[in-house]
């Protein structure tokens, strides 16, 4: 791989790193090639942190603000006034993360419905993509976002549904996240849907610290791992990683409206 190749990691939970941990971390990034970092907030207790992040590390950290359908049923008016506020922030790209979550049911059901629709709308209103997330949810998910085709832009972050699904998502012009996931050897279908996409529709991320590609399975993942991913999607496209890293890079930049210079 061009050692001059430039990877942004499209999903970093940062705010899950200790303080004193992240000039390593991007550090470490950074000589792998990886520039730029989107840091998605989850809810109230990593807000602030999120804005702090893009604060302390303009030009390599961008956020994203939103409440994760865990933390669905906590969106009362209050958390609601902290979302718009700080989506007003500079270096504040994006809603998010925000979706669906059947999987462990942390928040019930209609909260997280609603906690979804409004947030989205709040995209809507502010002009501002979104990042998505889903599990086991996908027929209440394309159901709120169809209702919105045409008026919303995002990404289904990490995604791990078939390739009829997949198609959907770009269908209602959303890109498609693709994790470490792409990496593991159980991980076929992941491989399988990733197939059918439009490599200027895909993200690469490795949300961090989950999900860490192989060979760093089973480890705590960070953004430095993120070519990991890309390299993996270059096989299956049989593309070369550099022009993987290219198409991520400009739909990121297209899609969050960071500029051409970003990272910088």
């Amino acid at each position: 791989m061009n050692e001059d190749t430039i990877w942004i990691d499209s999903h970093a939970h940062l705010s899950m790193f200790e303080p004193e941990e992240i000039l390593a971390v991007l550090e470490r990034a950074e000589n792998r090639g990886v520039g730029g970092v989107l840091t998605p907030a989850t809810g109230r207790d990593d807000l602030d942190i999120s804005i702090a992040l893009v604060e302390d590390w303009p030009g390599r950290v961008v956020a994203a603000l939103g409440v994760h359908p865990h933390e669905a049923d906590s969106l009362g008016a209050s958390l609601k006034r902290s979302l718009e506020q700080g989506c007003a922030r500079p270096g504040v790209v994006a809603v998010g993360e925000i979706g669906l979550d059947y999987h462990y049911m942390n928040s019930p059901r209609e909260d997280q419905l609603a906690a979804f629709s409004w947030q989205l709308d709040l995209a809507i209103e502010r002009d501002l993509p979104v990042v998505v997330h889903n599990r086991e949810s996908w027929q209440d998910l394309e159901s709120v976002l169809g209702e919105r085709s045409g008026r919303i832009r995002g990404v289904c972050h990490s995604f791990a549904e078939g390739p009829d699904e997949a198609r959907r998502v770009l269908e209602m012009g959303l890109y498609v996240g693709i994790s470490g996931m792409v990496t593991f050897k159980t991980a076929e279908n992941i491989r399988e849907m990733a197939a059918v996409l439009e490599p200027n529709r895909v993200l690469v991320e490795t949300d961090s610290p989950f999900l860490a590609p192989v060979p760093h399975r089973g480890q705590r993942n960070e953004p430095s791992f993120v070519p990991l991913v890309g390299e993996r999607l270059a096989k299956e496209w049989k593309k070369p990683a550099e022009e993987v890293a290219s198409l991520s890079c400009a739909g990121f930049r297209d899609l969050f409206n960071v500029g051409d210079d970003w990272p910088s």
